[in-house]
């Protein structure tokens, strides 16, 4: 954590503890954590827990400024912070509830008619096209998409897991990208054959996972997207394993994309998202059908748990999906 004054560090060690028990991803963690200690060290004269929503507000509204972040940054600004006085200290201030209210009040997600969503895709081609289809087909998050590996093709499901490996849920593969995804994977085996004849081949494994090093060289569990080779502290020794496609790769081309199809509003991969959640509704699908495929309200539904395999035989829901 660097230099930082006792107390500060006791309080973020307490968070750090708290917050495995949301399961977070590790980045959000993270995230989480640099921001519960910027907020202390903006107040280093005063004890944590008599810090009011004022200040929790002033802090996150001064970093977004300076960072020339995002609404949706600030909001997540005060969700870390009030979760550490809160939850974690025990701030007894009664408008840090009503500031995480004000916080979790989104404006109404951006939207894309079907029409704009088929001329968005017909601007993207190769890898980018398929991640982007899978946002809009499947759901998935961002993140979600560029840590897909071979084994979380089922078919015409997808397993999505998080950075440690565990089983979140399971959502559909998207009609139009069945094909393509084929022809991806023969491509991308024989691209991994190529790499293990030259003594490559191993890829990054999900955090705090024990395997065996010859893990990381089997197909299975081979990036879909995968990015370049680099050196990972984490494998023992110092070994160059490849990790996956960043995010901002797939963010650019989605936005330039949009650009190119003369769409005005901005658009990213969750706007995709939130694209197929709609109109799945539209089509007649249950809510609670979409919330599963989206993974929406996991946190407060309890601990995850590996969901049962359905097999290749269609749902309904399966079925409303077709042609996505």
């Amino acid at each position: 954590m660097g230099r930082v004054a006792p107390s500060t560090r006791q309080a973020l060690l307490a968070m750090r503890s708290k917050l495995g028990e949301l399961e977070l991803s590790e980045r959000v963690e993270k995230a989480w954590l640099y921001w519960g200690r910027g907020l202390l060290e903006s107040y280093p004269d005063r004890a944590p827990v008599t810090l009011t929503a004022t200040e929790v507000k002033s802090y996150a509204r001064d970093l977004v400024q300076r960072k020339q972040s995002s609404e949706a940054a600030e909001r997540q600004i005060i969700k870390a912070c009030v979760f550490l006085l809160r939850s974690v200290l025990g701030a007894p201030d009664p408008g840090l509830k009503e500031l995480l209210l004000s916080a979790r009040k989104k404006r109404k997600p951006a939207i894309l008619s079907p029409g704009q969503v088929q001329a968005l895709l017909a601007q993207m081609r190769g890898s980018s096209w398929m991640m982007a289809s899978l946002s809009y087909g499947a759901g998935l998050r961002l993140m979600e998409c560029v840590r897909l590996r071979v084994r979380d093709l089922k078919g015409n499901r997808i397993v999505v897991c998080d950075a440690n490996g565990r089983t979140l849920r399971e959502t559909v593969m998207p009609e139009r990208a069945r094909e393509p995804m084929r022809a991806h994977l023969e491509q991308l085996k024989m691209q991994h054959i190529r790499e293990l004849a030259d003594g490559f081949g191993g890829v990054q494994m999900p955090v705090g996972m024990r395997v065996g090093e010859s893990a990381g060289r089997s197909w299975t569990w081979q990036y879909l997207f995968p990015g370049p080779y680099m050196k990972d502290s984490g494998a023992g020794k110092g070994q160059t394993l490849r990790g996956h496609i960043t995010e901002p790769e797939l963010r650019q081309a989605i936005e330039q994309a949009a650009r190119m199809a003369g769409i005005e509003q901005p658009v990213s991969e969750n706007t995709l998202r939130n694209s197929f959640a709609a109109h799945l509704l539209r089509r007649g699908v249950a809510l609670c059908d979409v919330e599963k495929l989206l993974g929406v309200g996991s946190e407060e539904r309890g601990p995850r748990r590996k969901p049962k395999s359905k097999g290749n035989k269609p749902s309904a829901t399966d079925k409303a999906v077709a042609g996505f």
